[in-house]
């Protein structure tokens, strides 16, 4: 692929991407509604592959896109943002319809997730992704930000950053730990309820048909026997089903959300120690190296020339130590960030323990009446 544009209609696309407006929600700082939908498959060469529709509020458009733009917009931010939490994108699973629905989801999220992200939501990179109306936009992403300095490069050498504090980091990053694992055990007994919850509704319907079955034979039972219990196990069948349905589209993805948000964070931790901190340490061993090696040179006699060329060395390696040692602590400043941002998002566990003990009452409170009545009716037809 060239880098020319392929077409007039894609050159005023990608201008349109690039000076899109915000919508007035957007100026006031309000997070975008986006929503992705999938579109029916198109049946490629040799496989079919899914399209998804993308809306933005706050840009007031709609873009069609497919799973291998969501990587290559991942790949970019992750180049662009390194010491950002950046959540993993749903895996590319097999075209199964069960699956189609459940990777939806996880793009949506994910999209949600960085949208509202308060550096790279208002970045021009999302932007183009989110307004790009051209064929060619994954190919014109990459030319617009393939080449683009992540954030600390931009970064003005006036601007002040704290001392690293890597006991700090290792403190914040056990606590969010404890926070994942904690959440992924509740998200567990949310996924089982649902299991337990459908299954009963299945049972109750099983049960309706075989009463309905049974009271349907003349001969062995009155007329109207099984009538009402009939009705009942059918309408809490109804009640338990749609219970199920709520746990899982509704509180089941709140709390993965949560798990989204969790993940990308100890992503990033692991990206920030097994990166920059862990370069940064092997600067400073090298440099201490050096000079232990130029003392030696000193007391030992060593030809000048040669000292001299360690002692450049010395002073080269240095400023890579300096340098990295700015963005050290640059990046463990961002972790402070993110974690803080991670945090903002856990306030929302309570809301959704209330969300669900809520559904449960409901269901039960509804289930408890069709049993009353059901009992009534049975103690009103054996008294007559």
């Amino acid at each position: 692929m060239s880098g020319k544009l392929s077409s007039s209609n894609d050159a005023t696309a990608i201008k349109d991407a690039a000076t899109a407006k915000p919508s007035k929600a957007s100026a006031r700082g309000d997070p975008d509604v986006i929503h992705v939908t999938l579109v029916p498959e198109k049946k490629g060469l040799f496989l079919k592959h899914s399209e998804y529709e993308i809306s933005s509020r706050n840009y007031r458009c709609s873009v069609a896109r497919r799973y291998n733009d969501f990587v290559n917009l991942h790949n970019l931010l992750v180049t662009r943002f390194p010491y950002r939490m950046i959540p993993r994108l749903p895996p590319k699973q097999l075209m199964l319809d069960s699956l189609l629905e459940e990777r939806r989801r996880g793009l949506q999220r994910w999209l949600k997730i960085v949208s509202r992200h308060p550096v790279i939501g208002s970045g021009s990179l999302l932007r183009n992704f989110l307004t790009d109306t051209s064929a060619e936009h994954q190919d014109h992403l990459r030319e617009l930000f393939n080449s683009e300095p992540d954030e600390f490069s931009k970064l003005s050498e006036e601007v002040e950053l704290p001392l690293e504090d890597q006991g700090r980091l290792a403190s914040n990053r056990e606590i969010m730990r404890t926070m994942l694992n904690a959440v992924t055990r509740l998200k567990k007994f949310i996924d089982q309820q649902v299991v337990r919850t459908s299954n009963q509704s299945k049972d109750m319907e099983d049960i309706s048909s075989i009463l309905k079955l049974m009271g349907s034979s003349d001969s062995v039972f009155a007329f109207d026997t099984f009538t009402d219990m009939t009705k009942g196990f059918h309408e809490v069948s109804r009640i338990t089903e749609k219970t199920a349905v709520t746990l899982e589209s509704a509180i089941s993805e709140r709390y993965n959300m949560l798990l989204d948000v969790l993940t990308g964070h100890s992503d990033l931790c692991d990206r920030v120690e097994k990166g920059i901190v862990a370069e940064h340490q092997r600067a400073l061993t090298k440099m201490v190296t050096l000079n232990k090696q130029k003392m030696k040179g000193v007391i030992r006699g060593t030809a000048a020339d040669n000292v001299a060329a360690m002692h450049e060395k010395e002073i080269a390696q240095t400023g890579v130590v300096g340098t990295l040692g700015r963005r050290s602590a640059f990046s463990l400043q961002c972790v402070l960030q993110e974690t803080s941002l991670a945090q903002e998002y856990l306030q929302a566990l309570p809301s959704i323990v209330l969300a669900f003990c809520h559904e449960q009452n409901k269901s039960n409170s509804v289930c408890a009446d069709i049993w009353r009545e059901i009992l009534n009716a049975e103690a009103q037809r054996l008294s007559q």
